[in-house]
């Protein structure tokens, strides 16, 4: 077995995106062979601590740094005696001092082995500019550059940037130093150029013009083979959804789930071109002396020319990244490919260890095989990708529950996928993936096989075969699946018709049953069912139910907007769809002419709408509008809550709060490394607080785990906040004193109104109720409950499993899920089994109001 030392953090924009990929080498590096030894967290200001490995589940660093006592972080000497107590240093570091040769440094000086290109590779590499005069200078064609710094006096400034626009018509211009798409700008005229350019020299010492480029981008794996550099088969990128020209592939649409970018792997272009792409970034690696594994950036262009534009030291490893969709490729899990990199870098160092032990065909064949159902035609069905397909990587070490990942196409047919198929950001992608699979198996094999003789790997290695996916309709894939994960969101998977085919059908499945599903679904339903439970400290929001209006002029948008404005009080409001997901749709409305585009633009059946034109809204922010068109929205009272900031800089002023008007000072308690500290109450202290709570157990008897405090950047957490890894801040549990201001007493109350919210309204297996709670009393203000909540990388769900008094792993959790399913016997007469309250209406009234 050998013995890893995990790195993360650090002080980039990138940290988040690190946590991810730490998460993932865990993950996926636990199979008995590798052992964790050490989780060393670095935090903005580059001092390490020892961590818990359960903080890796964590959405952001800024769940937990602002908790570091600064007594326990590691002195140099404490932290190389650490660091040689492993075999190996796994650093899972993005951007400045994980990629630029430092923490490489450090750990040369230590003596310790380590992942990963040496020191004075990585300062070369990391600096765009330096990396490409190296490799201009072997003569390898890169983008072209102009570079600034920032003293240059401004004279020169000016001359310059001049005359880089003579030689394009339109600048990219980015740090130096930096990650591939953090503070990358794309400009047109000097004017602009200019203020750009001063901003980012504010803020970095170099900085890059570059000319836009036209063609295609693509992007190459490289790890070091037996005897070199090996290339995987390269990935085609194509943006979608472009509301400009000028739009880039930016931290967005590489990190959170969509439609807006298309991975092609293999690409669509032929044989002769992918090979000259793979011999360019084996060349690259070569010449810049890269180690164990790189991801090279570039161009084709139009006339065919290839150029080179960033070299990445340490891929992302996120679960559906690069390195794990091209390794798939030939064959190999997300574990091996892993694996194959540490064991380059253990090659290097001088020892071996032993090889894990193949699937034992007997104890494959004792794990109940279970069907994980992902995808549909909901505007989240991208979360239930990023779900589903995060629930099968971590039953796949399951030892009792067999996973097999399934889409549901959009037009109610089922696809059983293979690894590599399922492998990929969006339903477009992966349906892409399945049709074309057949056409595109001749190209895949041709690539595929010489990458793994090179790499020496044998059959008996590879632990993803190719194999075409399959299409069946919803009936035959009910005969064939006895156990289904429902891992959709929205649609027929939360409003109970799934369910109730399932229960027909005498088919097991997790969650609640149909009445409960459909019941969580309708928000209104929901607040009926709270709306009784007002003498137990266990409110609703006021709300407002109405069908869809058309859009109106001015003067009656006005008028409905005073409407609103009565029933809910206050003035601002939360529209919502009455029966979709809990973020589609979702918006904060501040004014009449907030209202008016809106409706405008449900109308009109767009799919999406901007922050920028919504003054509750971050500029650049995106929401998902329903797929579903009519029905009811729900108008509701917008809550107040404290402000409540985890300040990241070290002067306390560049963090995220609640409410989008909290202070960067405080008044409540503050805590932290120095380079994070919480803050809470300077503007708003209104005693509650948001909180997102799990709850688990069989029907009639749900429990609820420790909540966890929600701080939102504008008072609603944005899709981003919720399921993109690295965004948004979740605490749990809701931090007590001195760190904050709640009141433990208050968490256990929240927990037993919680659990009593989930009883009444039948739920079963499993959810999340989303709650404003009073942080002295445990009162509960429900704003909605999830049958079916995200069961994403980094979801709350697992972070309250593990801070239980008996922590549970996120896979335990999900056997947890399972084992209840099971346990469940389906019948047609479940569907029925709890009553609807004869309080509420069967056909809805075109207004209704719900007070608490």
């Amino acid at each position: 077995m050998i013995n890893v030392a995990l790195l993360l953090g650090g002080p980039s924009e990138e940290r988040g995106i690190s946590l991810n990929s730490a998460r993932s080498v865990a993950d996926h590096l636990a199979d008995g062979t590798v052992r964790l030894g050490e989780v060393i967290y670095f935090d903005r200001r580059c001092d390490p601590y020892a961590i818990s490995p359960s903080l890796l589940y964590c959405n952001t660093p800024s769940d937990f740094d602002f908790k570091l006592d600064p007594g326990s972080r590691l002195s140099p000497e404490a932290l190389a005696d650490r660091l040689r107590t492993v075999d190996l240093v796994f650093p899972a570091m993005h951007g400045a001092f994980g990629e630029d040769g430092r923490l490489q440094a450090l750990l040369e000086e230590v003596g310790v082995p380590f992942v990963g290109s040496g020191s004075a590779a990585c300062e070369v590499a990391f600096d765009k500019f330096r990396a490409c005069q190296a490799l201009g200078a072997h003569g390898i064609r890169t983008v072209p550059s102009t570079l600034f710094t920032r003293d240059m006096p401004d004279a020169d400034v000016d001359a310059t940037l001049a005359a880089a626009f003579e030689q394009s018509g339109k600048l990219v211009l980015k740090p130096a130093q930096g990650g591939s798409s953090i503070d990358v700008h794309v400009v047109a005229g000097l004017a602009a150029a200019g203020g750009v350019l001063r901003m980012l020299l504010g803020r970095y010492e170099r900085v890059l013009a570059q000319p836009w480029m036209s063609g295609t981008e693509v992007t190459t794996v490289v790890v070091d083979g037996l005897s070199g550099p090996v290339a995987l088969i390269p990935v085609e990128i194509q943006l979608n959804n472009m509301s400009s020209d000028d739009e880039i592939f930016d931290y967005r649409r590489k990190y959170l789930a969509s439609d807006d970018v298309h991975y092609r792997c293999p690409p669509s272009w032929g044989l002769d071109v992918t090979a000259e792409v793979r011999g360019l970034s084996e060349d690259v690696f070569r010449v810049l002396g890269l180690r164990d594994f790189a991801r090279i950036d570039g161009w084709l262009q139009p006339d065919g020319t290839l150029v080179v534009s960033d070299v990445n030291l340490i891929s992302g490893m996120e679960q559906n990244s690069f390195l794990f969709v091209q390794a798939a490729q030939i064959g190999l899990t997300h574990g091996d490919i892993l694996r194959l990199v540490l064991r380059t870098a253990a090659r290097r160092a001088g020892f071996t260890w032993e090889e894990p032990e193949p699937p034992d065909a007997a104890a494959t064949g004792q794990r109940r095989p279970v069907a994980v159902l992902f995808g549909g035609a909901t505007a989240e069905r991208q979360v239930s990708v990023l779900s589903g397909t995060n629930v099968w990587l971590k039953l796949l070490g399951s030892s009792r529950y067999l996973p097999r990942p399934h889409l549901l196409d959009p037009d109610g047919s089922v696809w059983r996928l293979s690894y590599s198929s399922a492998l990929r950001h969006s339903v477009e992608e992966i349906l892409e993936a399945c049709r074309s699979g057949q056409r595109d198996e001749p190209k895949r094999h041709a690539l595929a096989d010489p990458i793994r003789k090179r790499l020496g790997l044998a059959d008996a290695a590879l632990n993803a075969p190719a194999s075409p996916p399959e299409r069946m309709t919803m009936d035959e894939f009910l005969d064939r699946n006895d156990l289904v994960f429902i891992a959709l969101h929205g649609g027929m998977g939360e409003n109970g018709t799934l369910q109730a085919m399932l229960d027909r059908r005498g088919v097991r499945y997790n969650g609640s049953g149909p009445e409960a599903s459909r019941r969580c679904m309708d928000k209104y339903a929901t607040g009926e069912i709270v709306g009784e439970l007002a003498d137990e400290g266990i409110y609703t929001a006021r709300r407002l139910r109405m069908e869809t209006p058309a859009a109106a002029d001015a003067e009656a948008v006005a008028a409905l907007w005073g409407e609103i404005l009565d029933h809910c009080g206050g003035q601002r409001v939360i529209v919502k769809p009455l029966d979709d997901g809990c973020s589609a749709g979702v918006v904060p409305l501040g004014t009449a002419a907030d209202l008016g585009r809106y409706l405008r633009l449900l109308n009109a059946g767009a799919t999406r709408l901007s922050g920028d034109e919504f003054s509750l809204l971050t500029s650049g922010q995106i929401i998902e509008l329903p797929t579903q068109r009519g029905g009811h929205l729900l108008f509701e009272e917008f809550i107040e809550t404290d402000d409540v900031r985890v300040a990241d800089g070290p002067d306390g002023t560049d963090g995220t709060g609640t409410g989008g008007t909290g202070g960067t000072g405080g008044t409540g308690g503050t805590g932290g490394t120095g380079a994070s500290r919480l803050t809470w109450g300077r503007q708003r202290d209104t005693g509650w607080i948001e909180v997102t709570v799990g709850v688990i157990g069989p029907e009639g008897h749900m429990a609820a785990m420790n909540p966890s405090l929600a701080i939102a950047d504008l008072g609603i957490l944005s899709l981003e906040e919720k399921f993109m890894g690295g965004t948004g801040i979740n605490i749990t549990p809701p931090p007590t004193a001195p760190l904050g201001r709640v009141q433990p007493e208050a968490v256990e109350t929240a927990k037993t109104r919680i659990a009593r919210v989930a009883n009444a309204l039948g739920m079963a297996g499993y959810g999340r109720i989303d709650a404003f709670m009073h942080r002295e009393t445990g009162e509960i203000i429900v704003i909605e409950a999830n049958s079916l909540p995200g069961l994403t990388p980094a979801t709350v769900f697992y972070h309250q499993g593990l801070a239980e008094e008996e922590p549970a792993t996120p896979r335990e959790l999900l056997e947890r899920i399972l084992d209840l399913a099971v346990a469940h016997e389906p019948s047609g007469a479940q569907a029925g089994r709890v009553p609807r309250p004869s309080s509420a209406p069967a056909e809805p009234d075109r207004h209704t109001a719900v007070t608490h």
